[in-house]
């Protein structure tokens, strides 16, 4: 396995702003693949193809 810490960055879930909801743990942040870039299907909005997070490249939950 390689060590993929850099590649991830830590955004702000569209869902919510950063409040916590259901689609980040309750987090109210999500990790996207660097650099971040907003949803192409949603433009930001959330989408199924997005997690409902607003943002491409999402990490998996087992990645």
């Amino acid at each position: 396995m390689t060590d993929e810490s850099g590649t991830y960055t830590d955004v702000t879930c569209c869902h919510c702003g950063g409040l916590g909801c259901i689609y980040c743990d309750r987090i109210g942040k999500v990790r996207v693949r660097a650099p971040a870039r907003k949803c192409r299907h949603c433009d930001g909005i959330g989408c199924i193809y997005c997690g409902f997070t607003g943002w491409a490249g999402l990490k998996g939950k087992y990645d």
